[in-house]
């Protein structure tokens, strides 16, 4: 019976995952398929930087570093909520556009995964996630123009790992929908789309301890990042 309400519930997320992908066909980190169980805190520290990120026709590409407190709470052993608090910036450089440098200022995120499968036998984990990331750095200031800009971060993602004693490798795939927003002189936002709306992941999780890991994480295709942070499991 449980096996069967597994693979009904798996069928069921599949189902949300393959509309998600096809409405939004975004750079937030999946966290990957390790979630906390029923009661369980996991709270750590998070850097992530996108070292390239392309917008869609001619307006260029954007670059971005984040520092994040990260929480994540299991509200049931098949159900997490994640989420952070933190710092990030902006550089946008285009064809027609001069680069600009927006400095640090606030950036926050949200979302939640589901197990999808925790197999002892199989040492094998997966997750379906949604995030979303938010980066609202400085205004910039030049030649007597004011530039706003801030990143809006929506994803989808399906990550698989298997464990190797202390090490748990995962691999996944993203939908997302990273777009950058911004104004010049207060003349109305306008919002430029990525140029690529899905990709790949790839990362490892390092077992220190029981109650401490190390979490690595990459991004490509739709965009080259990577994510790196430390954790303590309550």
């Amino acid at each position: 019976m449980v096996y069967r309400r597994n693979i009904r519930r798996a069928s069921y997320l599949l189902c949300v995952f393959t509309l998600s992908f096809t409405s939004w066909l975004y750079a937030a980190p999946t966290y990957g398929p390790d979630m906390p169980k029923k009661g369980k805190i996991v709270m750590g520290y998070q850097s992530n930087i996108v070292f390239k990120h392309r917008l869609s026709d001619s307006y260029g590409k954007i670059e971005s570093t984040q520092h994040f407190l990260d929480l994540s709470y299991g509200v049931y052993d098949w159900f997490s909520f994640d989420g952070k608090l933190g710092v990030g910036d902006i550089t946008h450089e285009g064809a027609s556009f001069q680069k600009v440098g927006y400095g640090y200022s606030f950036a926050g995120g949200y979302g939640f995964r589901i197990r999808l499968m925790d197999s002892a036998k199989y040492k094998a984990k997966a997750a379906l996630g949604f995030h979303h990331i938010s980066v609202h750095p400085q205004d910039k200031v030049i030649n007597s123009d004011t530039y706003e800009s801030f990143l809006d971060d929506w994803q989808t993602d399906l990550t698989v790992s298997r464990n190797f004693g202390p090490v748990d490798p995962f691999i996944g795939v993203k939908a997302s929908k990273f777009d950058m927003v911004y104004n010049i002189n207060h003349g109305g936002r306008k919002r430029r789309p990525p140029k690529y709306w899905a990709g790949v992941v790839a990362g490892c999780d390092l077992n220190l301890r029981e109650d401490i890991s190390i979490k690595v994480e990459g991004h490509f295709i739709d965009e080259t990042s990577f994510s790196s942070g430390i954790y303590y499991k309550y």
